[in-house]
């Protein structure tokens, strides 16, 4: 069980397995602890940066890759460009309301 619902396949495809291992260099998980601070940083925005209604799918790859940075592995550091694509708002309204502790409408500013 997992609040990335959208992420809890339960079971590996196989063929995808063997495209995506023979094109990576490595695979992270995160936990659901990670994905909720993190959908509650972005909900925030910081340093100017707007806020980010984001979905505990969508924030998987950016946990992962800040993970990464901090912790030095793949050699990533300030210079290091990645791409990250978070292709999940606030999906499940309730639960994105209880995790950020404000609905998405509030996050983006909209009466």
């Amino acid at each position: 069980d997992t609040v990335m619902a959208g992420l809890a396949a339960g079971e590996v495809s196989l063929l995808a397995w063997d495209i995506l291992w023979a094109g990576c260099d490595a695979f992270a998980t995160v936990g659901d602890d990670v994905a909720r601070d993190l959908m509650r940083t972005l909900a925030l925005g910081c340093d100017g940066d707007a806020p980010v209604v984001a979905g505990e799918s969508a924030v998987a790859g950016l946990a992962a890759a800040i993970d990464a940075r901090q912790g030095g592995a793949l050699g990533l550091d300030g210079d290091s460009r990645l791409l990250v694509i978070g292709s999940e708002g606030a999906t499940d309204p309730l639960l994105y309301s209880d995790i950020v502790g404000r609905s998405a409408d509030q996050v983006r500013g909209a009466s």
